[in-house]
């Protein structure tokens, strides 16, 4: 019998493990992005809400904290365009990074999707579903049982591949350094 020499042994185990943290962070990632179908709606069934709004008075700005009710017995989804979109209204702020919620669980949601900063004197409309709701600088302020959504983009599940890559490369490395 053949024997094997320690250093093919040791990198062979590190491509082993460098293999299985890729694939667990693909399945981490394509989990993640996965959930039951949901029907895809024209209307909405119940109503838009914007109970709260964050202000800033240091710079008289605020953002718009909207969320839904959603009288329906299954989720669905509303694409963000025409039929799913924030306006601003008369004043001084021309643009909002605002994501718009897409995906429509049953019942009561607050803080689902907030604007960007706006000015004092902007109103913000959300309408979706044909339905819309107004938000404006005098609504109630947020209170601490109102949490905003993380600000995520999307890229978790690319971030999660890249930190495994690094995690192997890493790993690579210091074998090759120790063994030298």
């Amino acid at each position: 019998m053949r024997s094997v020499r320690s250093s093919l042994r040791r990198r062979g185990a590190l491509i082993a493990t460098g293999a299985a943290a890729l694939v667990i962070a693909i399945a981490a990632a394509l989990m993640l992005n996965t959930g039951a179908a949901a029907a895809t709606w024209k209307t909405l069934a119940g109503s838009p809400t914007c109970d709260c709004v964050l202000q800033n008075s240091q710079n008289n700005t605020y953002r718009a904290v909207f969320g839904y009710v959603s009288t329906a017995n299954s989720a669905g989804t509303i694409a963000a365009g025409d039929n799913n979109k924030v306006v601003l209204g008369s004043g001084t702020t021309r643009s909002t990074a605002a994501e718009v919620t897409t995906r429509f669980e049953p019942g009561t949601h607050k803080a689902t999707f907030a604007t960007g900063w706006l000015a004092k004197d902007t109103s913000a409309t959300w309408t979706v579903g044909g339905k819309t709701v107004t938000a404006s600088w005098n609504k109630p302020t947020c209170g601490s049982d109102v949490s905003l959504p993380a600000g995520g983009n999307g890229t978790g599940p690319l971030i999660a591949l890249i930190m495994a890559g690094l995690i192997a490369s890493f790993v690579v490395w210091r074998k090759r350094r120790k063994a030298a």
